[in-house]
């Protein structure tokens, strides 16, 4: 019986033991559970981030999330929420070490919740994840952003009409980041659908890291084709004969570089069409689209109208809205995202916040929108994020110019780039001046940059100019454009330790910069103005780049009026780094400071006066290009610069130099060098700006350029741009890829081109390059080329002009049009022989020639010759007579007699 109790006994001693011995455990183990707990609480923190990740990446591909993920995400809310409960509760009351029961409660608590979070976390892995949303047909590429503005209209229907028709296999569309490409891509998507010219419409959104794989599995879901295949070369064979018999358009959204569209496995044959957007035309280019489109800015009225419907704002609207937000919208300078942001942002918002808006936008600030809805700043920070390096630094610079200032190539490469960080180290200047070529062309390519109406001019969209400008100080080297920051109080701020740059633009004669400029990173000062400078440039060691100047960079003689201002003694001590010193349209006196600055490369006295070039600069080994073109100078510079024999270009003119036939530079490889004695106007100044890579002008006169010993014919053997006055020459000595030519004053030149014989290869093609002739005041001239020479053809000749030719009688002959096939302008003046152009038969060849222009030729009777004389003098009433093309075979666009 003893024994029955014991184990009795022993048995109750052991049930009561266990849950004694459990609730103890909570007690003395309490910091373990919270440690347990913490664990668990940010694993399932780290697997619901990438959960999200993927839930995003489906919503970039319009896919919807399977149900049981979204169990999952309402599960881990909610049980977040909890945990946040008990968290509190912990932290408020947690530490209150004698409450056992308290203790005990919260213990079992974080055991239950933290069991829940590692099931929650271990139960987070989903094939599939997500799928197309499906919906009828295409209609799911229905925009509510898409507006019907006429320049978005416009554009429509060219993509549409180049889709429609089947000879394009590729049409790309590009434009700046946010200015509407992918939603007027999605219109003309649906409208293809809803004409069912084709089976499907598939849009797929590539992005700058493609994934085949993904790309792959996106097309293929949108077609109903199941790829089970693995690899990428499986499932693009797989993909190829799904596609290979579906009239299809398949849209690829966002392309950033060259795709493949064979390991794709979309198949090159007419019945699969592809329609690209992209913020890079090369991309267009390297897919070897068929068409290219580009999408403009909106214009100010659509840029309004678009953002009276985002802002909310009627026409009914007080006018103190209507005001600011006109000025809003002109900031935003018809970019499309910029304008649904920024009125989006202030819909519903008072006139305070609208006023603050337009502020922050004129000062070059960004707004404070959530980056997630990807405003402008966000958008456009992408598209400099993928240039490369050398692109990134010059993107950066170019913030340095006015709003709306077009920019000139020339200004672009000589302000910038002392401070660019080339990767090769022994490069010329030739070298370093086509890098900098190919990164403009990289962000005109990537619309970062704008073309204008000069071909050698970009311009920076202001809200671009913003961003950059942003992004300066977001990496710690400022760009400091404003000048009413720049003032005493602000130089000595702690903020503009890191200032990268100060350009200031358009300064009064009041302004004055501090004496000491306290900039420690300081590596360009650009200050322009028409009235004068600071007196004082003091403390800018680190300088790289000093520009002082009175306009920008222009190909004339004659120049504003120049600034008086001397340099200051304190500064020259200070300028031991610079590289590039730019005195533009200033009255400098004497200049022998130079000689101490021994690591400048390029010296741009463009414009200036001074008094003589000082000989100390033919010591300045480093020295690479000189510019003293349109200099007032005292004493010719001849005899120093042609001392520098370190030079690669160089930009000479002024009122002194008369040019020697032993003026010779082996070294130069871009020039312009012009004779001062000409006192007409710049030829070829409007073709100057085109030549950006070569440009190698030479104007000289009075010279036997045949001679074999001259030392200037090497320039002249070089010299795309040539004005030969008073000269003797024969066609040896002339550079046959010469683009632009300019002959007068030439005696005993009956021909042109004449006497060629066997010596010009290949078949008599002398100057295949040339482009422009003009010919002025040759008083033995008969014809431009003599019927015998007929072996010469100019290919490119598109214009030529025949000036104060007294005893030319006939310009284009049966024997010599043939020799001009892409001639599209001919001018005649104060040729008093002339009676007829050309004959009849010629015209057939002269399909090309757009416009005519004749003055002062007494003795003109016809156009056309003996076979058919018109013999009207009211031919220049071209409305009047519109036969007049039709008869002479020739369309002409203008006409002027």
């Amino acid at each position: 019986m003893a024994e029955i109790v014991i184990s009795i006994g022993a048995k109750v001693a052991e049930m009561l033991a266990e849950p004694i011995l459990g609730r103890a455990r909570y007690l003395f183990r309490f910091k373990q559970f919270v440690g347990d707990f913490e664990k668990a609480k940010q694993e399932l923190e780290g697997k619901l981030g990438d959960v999200n990740k993927r839930k995003e990446e489906s919503d970039r591909k319009t896919e919807e999330i399977m149900p049981s993920v979204k169990k999952w995400l309402d599960d881990v809310n909610a049980i977040f929420e909890d945990v946040q409960k008990l968290q509190r509760e912990l932290e408020g009351r947690g530490n209150k070490c004698f409450n056992v029961s308290l203790r005990y409660s919260l213990a079992r608590q974080m055991e239950d919740k933290a069991k829940q979070m590692m099931e929650l976390k271990n139960n987070s892995y989903f094939e599939p994840f997500s799928q197309l949303i499906q919906l009828p047909g295409i209609a799911y590429f229905s925009s509510k952003e898409f507006v019907d503005f006429n320049s978005r209209k416009s554009a429509y229907n060219r993509l549409l009409e180049a889709i429609i028709d089947g000879k394009n296999k590729m049409v790309g569309l590009y434009g700046m980041g946010g200015s509407g490409k992918t939603t007027l891509a999605k219109q003309v998507g649906k409208k293809v659908d809803e004409l069912k010219l084709i089976e499907k419409v598939v849009m797929v959104v590539v992005s700058k890291s493609p994934l085949v794989l993904n790309i792959q599995q996106e097309i293929a879901e949108q077609i109903g084709l199941d790829l089970k295949e693995t690899s990428q070369f499986s499932r693009a064979q797989r993909l190829s004969l799904g596609l290979e018999n579906k009239k299809i358009l398949i849209i690829l959204d966002d392309v950033w570089s060259n795709l493949n569209l064979q390991e794709i496995g979309i198949p090159p044959n007419e019945n699969c069409r592809i329609l690209l957007t992209t913020r890079l035309r090369n991309v267009c280019d390297s897919m070897r689209c068929d068409k290219t489109f580009e999408l403009s800015l909106l214009t100010r009225e659509e840029a309004w109208a678009l953002f009276m419907m985002h802002a909310n704002l009627t026409n009914n609207s007080f006018n103190e809205f209507d005001d600011v937000g006109r000025k809003i919208v002109d900031e935003c300078k018809g970019l499309l995202i910029a304008v649904v942001t920024v009125g989006s942002a202030l819909r519903g918002k008072g006139i305070v916040d609208w006023n603050f808006t337009l502020w922050r936008l004129q000062n070059s600030l960004p707004l404070d929108v959530d980056e997630s809805s990807r405003g402008p700043f966000a958008c456009l920070k992408l598209s400099y994020d993928y240039l490369p390096c050398l692109a990134k630094q010059l993107f950066l610079l170019c913030s340095m110019f006015p709003e709306d200032h077009e920019i000139h190539t020339e200004d672009l490469i000589r302000f910038a780039k002392g401070t660019l960080e080339f990767e090769q180290i022994a490069y010329t200047m030739e070298d370093e001046r086509n890098e900098i070529l190919v990164s403009i062309n990289s962000l005109l390519d990537s619309c970062l940059l704008m073309h204008t109406n000069k071909q050698a001019c970009v311009k920076m969209h202001d809200l671009v100019r913003d961003v950059a400008l942003w992004i300066t100080k977001k990496q710690h080297q400022a760009i400091l454009v404003d000048k009413d920051a720049v003032s005493t109080t602000m130089v000595e701020s702690e903020t503009l330790k890191e200032t990268k740059a100060i350009s200031l633009w358009n300064l009064g004669k009041k302004f004055k910069l501090s004496n000491q400029l306290h900039y420690p990173t300081l590596e360009i000062l650009l200050l322009h103005s028409a009235e004068g400078f600071t007196e004082d440039l003091g403390g800018i060691k680190s300088l790289k780049v000093l520009a002082l100047v009175n306009f920008g960079f222009k190909w004339r003689y004659f120049y504003e009026r120049r600034i008086q201002w001397s340099i200051p003694e304190s500064i020259v001590s200070s300028l031991k780094n610079l590289h590039t010193l730019c005195f533009r349209g200033i009255a400098l006196g004497d200049i022998s400071f130079l000689c101490h600055i021994k690591m400048l490369k390029i010296l741009d006295l463009h414009g200036s006066q001074f008094d003589e070039l000082p000989g100390g600069i033919v010591d300045m080994k480093k020295l690479k290009l000189l510019d003293v073109f349109g200099c007032e100078i005292k004493k010719s510079p001849l005899e120093v610069v042609q001392k520098c024999e370190k030079l690669e270009e160089l930009y000479l003119l002024d009122n002194t130099s008369v040019i020697s036939e032993i003026f010779s530079l082996s070294g130069l490889k871009r020039y312009v060098i012009y004779d001062s004695t000409f006192k007409s106007n710049i030829p070829f100044r409007e073709y100057f700006d085109g030549c950006i890579e070569e440009l190698r002008a030479l104007c000289i006169q009075r010279f036997e350029v045949s001679t074999s010993n001259s030392s200037i014919k090497d320039l002249i053997l070089r010299a795309n741009f040539l004005w030969l006055k008073n000269c003797r020459w024969d066609h040896n000595n002339i550079n046959p890829k010469i683009k632009h030519s300019r002959v007068s004053h030439c005696p005993d030149k009956r021909f042109i081109v004449d006497n060629l014989g066997t010596n010009f290869p290949p078949k008599g093609q002398v100057f295949s390059h040339l482009i422009t002739l003009r010919l002025d005041q040759m008083a033995s001239l008969k014809q431009v080329f003599q019927d015998s020479s007929i072996r010469c053809s100019l290919p490119m000749l598109q214009e030529l002009y025949i000036g104060r030719c007294p005893n030319l009688t006939t310009i284009l002959t049966p024997a010599t049009v043939t020799s001009i096939p892409e001639l599209r302008k001919l001018e005649i003046e104060s040729c008093k022989n002339v009676k007829w152009l050309f004959s009849y038969s010629v015209t057939s060849h002269c399909s090309s020639l757009v416009e005519l222009r004749i003055w002062y030729c007494p003795e003109l009777e016809s156009l056309i010759g003996e076979e058919l004389a018109l013999g009207d003098r009211r031919l220049h009433h071209t409305q009047d007579y519109p036969c007049v093309s039709v008869i002479c075979k020739i369309q002409l666009e203008s006409l002027h007699i």
